[in-house]
């Protein structure tokens, strides 16, 4: 128990001084935060923070410091669950503003995700080349090497994960995070679908024959079925239907009292279930964890609209718009940080290492996030909106 409350006491230490180094990293680059109408600092925290919870997983449950690593396992899916809310939630509420613009917007969000996606894998396989000895690949390695960059849609062929490896082992410790882009694409191609029925009685009714066709329903609650992310889409598109009401019936839980109450609600219902023995990692991805999230990403819906001192921190603001490049990043920083770890410290799961080797892999991974977005990210982020397809 100490120990699973030691991770999470850790991690959102680590996020306080990784939003400050960010920021000021990024006053250094010409990295600010963005100010306009439409925009949101609110969810914009809350990316970072999603990114910030699967970086605190990656660096607990690979690392082998506690023994059942359920908080690090929890992690990792809580900040998925949470991506995968803002996501159903942004793209609904395109399509019930009548903003959703099919010719436009396939490229647009591949000029979002695929560019800093193709240079990290570019670099995570140069360097997998390079500690080969620049060996020539053969027709396997060649298209295993391909299919890395297919957001993880390409068949694995004797790997472990979404991945292939290439040149050697384990290149799912290092890659394998890019599985959660492959059902953000699953999910960007049934949005025309969506934006044709535009009605959310009938979307609903969708999602439950997606489920019913292409998952195991009963296998629920077992936690090996993808049905959670299904769900997770459904939950970020319902907050969009309630805010239709935000300012009637349902002004009471919209307001800033109540918002705080229902984040408190959803944590203690979040730690109450996964601080409960005995607990298992296939536990962890069942619908309870998306509902007792719920009330955490509804938080930060119902301050979209208002001045909060920790929405309006400039510095979880620069984490949250540097948070796609930290996601891609942290995975491959911490197995190479963790690697180097193991070979010059005597006990490296030893308390103080392990807070130190933590540290490392936030701050190396937090510097590459940084000259990520600015070099890559923001430059075909500027292409993209003065380009559409004819």
């Amino acid at each position: 128990m100490r120990q699973e409350l030691f991770y999470i006491i850790l991690i959102f230490a680590l996020f306080f001084f990784g939003c400050l180094y960010v920021s000021f990293l990024s006053k250094r680059v010409g990295i600010k935060s963005t100010q306009s109408v439409e925009f949101s600092n609110s969810l914009e925290v809350l990316r970072g923070i999603a990114a910030f919870l699967v970086f605190g997983a990656h660096s607990t449950m690979y690392f082998g410091y506690a023994q059942k690593q359920v908080i690090a396992a929890a992690m990792g899916e809580i900040g998925v669950m949470l991506f995968f809310m803002l996501t159903g939630h942004l793209f609904w509420g395109q399509i019930k503003a009548g903003k959703f613009k099919a010719d436009s917007f396939f490229l647009k969000r591949a000029y979002r995700l695929v560019p800093a996606m193709f240079v990290m894998i570019t670099v995570v396989m140069l360097l997998d080349w390079l500690f080969s000895g620049f060996m020539i690949p053969n027709k396997d390695q060649f298209i295993a090497l391909i299919r890395n960059y297919g957001f993880g849609f390409g068949k694995v062929v004797n790997s472990i994960g979404d991945v292939n490896d290439v040149f050697s082992k384990d290149m799912y410790l290092r890659i394998n995070n890019i599985w959660t882009l492959r059902w953000e694409w699953m999910f960007y191609f049934v949005l025309p679908l969506l934006a044709t029925l535009n009605r959310f009685s009938l979307v609903t009714l969708f999602s439950l024959f997606v489920i019913i066709l292409f998952m195991q329903p009963f296998q629920i609650m077992t936690g090996t079925t993808d049905i959670v992310f299904v769900g997770a889409f459904w939950l970020g598109a319902v907050c969009v239907e309630l805010e239709k009401y935000r300012e009637n019936i349902l002004r009471v839980i919209f307001n800033k009292s109540s918002s705080y109450l229902i984040l408190t609600f959803g944590i203690l219902l979040t730690l109450l279930y996964l601080l409960q023995l005995p607990l298992q990692q296939k536990n962890v991805r069942i619908p309870i964890i998306i509902f007792t999230v719920f009330p955490i990403f509804f938080f930060f819906v119902a301050n979209k609209w208002r001045d909060n001192k920790f929405i309006s921190w400039e510095p979880a603001q620069i984490l949250g718009k540097v948070s796609y490049s930290f996601y891609l990043w942290h995975l491959s920083v911490n197995f190479y940080v963790i690697s180097i770890a193991n070979r010059i410290l005597k006990n490296p799961q030893a308390l103080l290492n392990f807070v130190l080797v933590c540290a490392v892999m936030m701050l190396v991974g937090l510097t590459i996030s940084v000259l990520s977005f600015k070099y890559v990210e923001d430059y075909f982020l500027k292409k993209s909106h003065c380009k559409k397809i004819v």
